[in-house]
């Protein structure tokens, strides 16, 4: 093999590597179902590597969407926009506005590809909102032939409900049709508050705004609130950090994660002065905040890498799971710093969804990119097998076939269905085939 070929590639956070045989960054919708149809397997593809499980990872084949990127078509009478798999969140928004459209929700990074997050179930929060593949009403996909399909709820509907969520078992999406709504601008704010009291409040908090999230840092007794709802007032330019670069407002955390590996008795101390900081929220009379157009609204520039682990858990038991979780990081001994972050997701009815049938609150759990996570986070997915949950399938945990067709009402019909579009195997590798209990 050539040495390009070997060439050593690795996702956003380090801790995940591989050396693929061969590699394709396919230009056109064509170009990539002829390199699929060539290609050498395992063929896995990839967006930006902001998965933290080897979802990517393959010695086979890897293909690079980045080249498939911009808007097709958008029509605003409809709400309905077709963009190529490989268009980063970060360029999107500016591109559908221009087209007087936004997408109806995001997460808080927007690093990532269409593609990859609407593979994997990425979200944003909203107790009303579904996650980003809740808003897919269509998506071309290259199959292992090379075969381009077009799903929807009305032209191959089973693998339309079914392909939405779907790790990229059954082929490449080529492109993805968004369901979006007139281009809008949400107001930030929020604040600190204590656990009581925000923990007797989260229904309230939740309901009555739009957007509604907080962070933890399990040894403090304050949390940080973020609340974003929609504004007429006029949109202030929100300054972005380039791309690759180091956010200035994370100099101060950075610095703390680096003490943090080598005084671990400094991380109780060091999450009460950072969990302390900024001003207070209260509910009843929040502060104006800044106004933005939505794309920017949404994400914030987190710039510290980390790996991170991620359950779904019944709403209604949202609260009590995280303050277990809390209380678990705490008794467990091992060191870290990062905070939780708490969400809500609206039920859906994709397959392989985290919330299938189910209304959801999802619970992250990170790690310095520095420090090993595993042990941690193995206790913490403990909590989460009591609560129900059911795992991001970008973050990291360790469930397997069998335990995860326990979690997933249509898991049976969904490794049937992936039978049936990849009977050879094209797009398995080792760690997809311990994922679905292949053989």
């Amino acid at each position: 093999m050539a040495k390009a070929e070997r060439e050593a590639w690795q996702n956003w956070s380090g801790w995940v590597n591989a050396a693929p045989r061969a590699r394709l960054k396919p230009k056109s919708e064509a170009a990539l179902a002829e390199g699929v149809k060539k290609a050498e397997g395992p063929l896995r593809a990839f967006g930006a590597g902001h998965s933290f499980t080897p979802i990517a990872a393959t010695d086979g084949t890897l293909a690079d969407l980045s080249l498939l990127s911009g808007v097709e078509s958008a029509d605003l009478q409809t709400g309905r926009a077709w963009i190529k798999a490989g268009t980063k969140l970060r360029a999107l928004g500016p591109l559908l506005q221009a087209e007087g459209l936004g997408l109806a929700n995001q997460g808080d990074i927007d690093a990532q590809s269409l593609s990859g997050a609407v593979g994997t179930g990425t979200h944003g929060t909203g107790k009303e909102l579904p996650s980003i593949s809740g808003a897919v009403s269509g998506f071309r996909l290259v199959t292992a032939s090379g075969e381009v399909l077009t799903c929807s709820e009305n032209e191959n509907a089973v693998l339309f409900e079914a392909g939405r969520v779907s790790l990229g078992a059954f082929g490449v999406m080529s492109a993805i049709e968004m369901a979006c709504r007139p281009a809008y601008k949400l107001e930030e704010s929020g604040g600190r508050m204590p656990l009581d009291r925000l923990f007797a409040q989260i229904d309230a908090l939740a309901r009555e705004n739009r957007h509604f999230e907080f962070f933890w840092f399990p040894y403090a007794e304050e949390a940080y609130v973020k609340l974003l709802n929609e504004s007429e007032a006029p949109a202030e330019q929100k300054r972005r950090v380039p791309e690759g670069e180091n956010a200035p407002s994370d100099d101060f955390f950075r610095a703390a994660c680096e003490l943090a590996i080598h005084f671990p008795a400094k991380r109780a101390g060091l999450q009460a002065l950072m969990a302390g900081a900024g001003k207070p929220l209260d509910p009843a009379a929040p502060r104006k905040g800044h106004v933005y157009w939505s794309h920017d609204a949404f994400p914030s520039d987190r710039t510290v890498r980390f790996n991170e682990m991620e359950f779904a858990v019944p709403a209604e038991n949202g609260p009590d799971c995280i303050r277990e979780v809390g209380r678990t990081m705490r008794e467990a001994g091992y060191n870290f710093l990062f905070p939780l972050e708490y969400r809500y997701v609206k039920g859906d009815d994709i397959w392989l969804s985290p919330f299938y049938g189910r209304d959801s609150a999802t619970i992250s759990v990170h790690q310095y990119f520095k420090q090993p996570y595993e042990g941690l986070f193995r206790e913490v997915e403990k909590v989460f097998h009591r609560y129900g949950g059911r795992p991001h399938w970008g973050k990291l945990h360790w469930l397997k076939g069998g335990e995860l067709a326990g979690l997933y009402p249509k898991w049976n019909e969904f490794t049937k269905l992936r039978r049936e579009m990849d009977a050879k195997g094209k797009f398995l590798t080792p760690y997809m085939k311990a994922l679905f209990g292949a053989a």
